[in-house]
């Protein structure tokens, strides 16, 4: 470990386009002033562990409790999402999903996420599955490793007034012209025999360009978009109900 020391106002270099400002020293605190390229994302060390920590719970999940739950909700949303159609032409890859058992999808309507997932950097392939679930429900299976599955969701179906990032240089990476290009999903946490308890990661969409098979999970640090948001408070009208346990979902089997 390099260890430097600066005063205020002195800098740090590291590489050739990042540079660390030291801004102010309170007490046992200090602020750092961070200059970096748009495409390279700087997050607060515990931020990132949360938003791995949370992939890893959602990717832990009982198949059957979770079609169940999401299942009986589903109904209660507005669907949005469109899945592209496939090409006619488009070749087809089979996944032995862990989760789902045989899948066959189109390979037109595979997502590549370049730098994987927090938590699954080496999966970077994903295909959204909508055959077991209703909507706005799906799964999101990975490709390069069947074991692999996320539950998720349309996050508008839960916040209508849901406003994910999408900056200039998500744009870019995305290979998207607009905003409009882009579609948001929220990945679901549901806890192995406790479906009643699950819950949204809102802090963390992700933002898919479908006409491109492009994906990235981006941050969201606002204090009322939570990485576990609970889904059961909400109701049929998208409204949350505060201090309500849902009563929606039925008990586990």
């Amino acid at each position: 470990m390099l260890i430097l020391t600066r005063k205020i106002g002195e800098s740090i270099l590291v590489g050739d386009n990042i540079r660390l400002v030291m801004l102010e020293i309170r007490g046992r605190q200090i602020r750092l002033g961070i200059e970096a390229p748009a495409e390279i994302v700087v997050l607060r060390e515990e931020i990132a562990q949360r938003l791995t920590d949370e992939n890893l719970r959602a990717a832990s999940f009982n198949y059957q409790e979770a079609q169940q739950a999401v299942n009986s909700l589903a109904l209660e949303f507005a669907h949005r999402l469109t899945l592209r159609p496939p090409r006619p032409e488009s070749p087809t890859v089979t996944i032995e999903s862990q989760a789902l058992g045989r899948v066959t999808v189109p390979a037109d309507r595979i997502i590549t996420f370049a730098s994987g997932l927090p938590g699954f950097p080496e999966a970077c392939r994903y295909a959204l599955v909508n055959d077991h679930l209703e909507p706005p429900f799906y799964c999101l299976q990975c490709v390069d490793n069947p074991s692999l599955a996320f539950v998720v969701t349309d996050p508008f179906a839960l916040v209508p007034d849901y406003r994910p990032k999408n900056g200039v240089s998500t744009l870019q990476e995305l290979h998207a012209s607009s905003p409009e290009d882009l579609q948001a999903l929220v990945t679901l946490t549901i806890p192995p025999g406790r479906p009643r308890e699950i819950t949204a990661n809102l802090m963390s969409p992700l933002l898919i360009n479908q006409g491109q098979g492009l994906g990235k999970q981006v941050v969201i640090e606002k204090p009322h978009y939570s990485h576990q948001y609970p889904v059961m408070a909400v109701k049929a009208d998208c409204q949350p109900q505060p201090g309500s346990p849902g009563g929606v979902l039925p008990e586990a089997q």
